[in-house]
């Protein structure tokens, strides 16, 4: 029978991976302290696979979120020119697929856990000086006076995670050189159902539609032109956007306000160290090509609940547990960081061979059925 330390654990972090994870383990019969601070829902839009919906219906998010999400049943993707492409669609499946992504507002998903996550919530800010100790069979966490034991303390607060900094679990961080710039536009669209992405020769343009006349753009820029875009007035970005997609979407209007964030890729070299587990950003922080973020830190929080399911876990500080975590998880954070790395440096490389082949490159892609097969099937597990 489990003791009631083993049965306690400590969250950092109260975004959107912290909470899923506060509610799955509250699910199983755990006791959670939840340190996260106050913030408010931004305008960013996220791609979720099929796979992360069948999850989150799992748990009992309300029917209404899940009637505001806006279904992708094709992706086509573009070369500098625009001249090549390459489409990928449920289509080129050999199973039946409603979509191949789905399109979220971040207060929908925000406002949809917190009508499941209790009211009565035992949460708190952490503060900047806290403290981790740990014995044999619990850790400590001191702060502001306070002492909290638990079996483990899981870390999901973001990508600069003082948590992980406090253990001395060491990261290297890769800086793109790029900067993303996000909003919405609204639009006049044929095809409400189909995202589009452009390799140009200076930024990388994602085009995801949230509804029939709006679509969530997630602009990544080189330095250079991110400083000579930066400071465009609306009118502005909607004449440099028209310039490339003209062709697609008529009457282009800037309709949300501008955010901006650089672009880096985190790796840890370990995601636990005595019995402190980092999870979603904290573990891995990868580029937003790929719209893969989230859903890793989702597939974590999976992986997690299939591992106290098959073994009947009580305490999952033990080490044998975080082991087999780390060991389930390595492959899948591995292909993501090196599909995301990869696909930026190949369309951002300034080689005019290597340009020549990726032309070249996207029209066999586009006729091979079974290669696009496996790369969707990647994306939407």
């Amino acid at each position: 029978m489990a003791n009631d330390i083993q049965k306690k654990i400590i969250i950092v972090g109260g975004g959107i991976v912290g909470n899923l994870l506060h509610l799955m383990l509250e699910s199983k019969g755990f006791s959670i302290h939840h340190f996260e601070k106050k913030t408010s829902a931004n305008n960013r839009i996220f791609a979720l696979s099929p796979s992360s919906i069948d999850w989150l219906r799992s748990i009992g998010l309300p029917s209404d979120f899940f009637d505001s999400i806006n279904d992708i049943t094709s992706m086509k993707i573009f070369d500098y020119a625009i001249k090549n492409s390459v489409t990928f669609s449920c289509d080129d499946l050999d199973i039946k697929q409603p979509a191949i992504a789905y399109m979220t507002k971040e207060k929908d998903l925000i406002n949809a856990i917190k009508k499941l996550l209790n009211k009565k919530k035992n949460s708190e800010e952490l503060s900047k000086n806290f403290e981790i100790k740990k014995k044999l069979d619990e850790l400590t966490l001191e702060t502001s006076g306070e002492k909290y034991k638990a079996s483990i303390l899981i870390a999901c607060d973001g990508p600069n995670s003082q948590v992980r900094k406090k253990m001395a679990i060491n990261s290297s961080m890769h800086d793109f050189k790029q900067t993303a710039i996000t909003f919405q536009l609204k639009v006049n669209a044929e095809n409400e159902n189909e995202a589009k992405q452009f390799f140009l020769k200076e930024s990388i343009l994602a085009l995801l539609p949230i509804q029939k006349d709006l679509v969530s753009v997630v602009w990544s820029c080189n330095y250079q032109f991110f400083e000579k875009i930066k400071n465009y007035d609306d009118r502005a970005i909607e004449n440099e956007l028209d310039l490339i997609l003209g062709d697609f979407y008529k009457d282009i209007k800037k309709v949300s306000k501008v955010e901006s964030f650089p672009l880096s890729m985190n790796r840890v070299d370990g995601v636990f160290k005595d019995r402190v587990l980092l999870v979603g950003d904290a573990a891995h922080f990868i580029h937003p090509l790929a719209g893969q973020g989230l859903n890793l830190g989702i597939r974590d929080i999976i992986t997690i609940e299939k591992l106290i399911n098959i073994e009947n876990y009580d305490d999952i500080g033990l080490k044998s547990f975080l082991r087999k975590y780390e060991r389930a998880r390595k492959e899948d954070v591995a292909q993501m960081e090196f599909l995301t790395a990869g696909l930026n440096w190949i369309f951002s490389s300034k080689s005019s061979i290597l340009t020549m082949l990726v032309g070249k490159t996207m029209g066999v892609l586009d006729k091979s059925k079974l290669v696009k097969q496996f790369l969707i099937k990647k994306a939407i597990s």
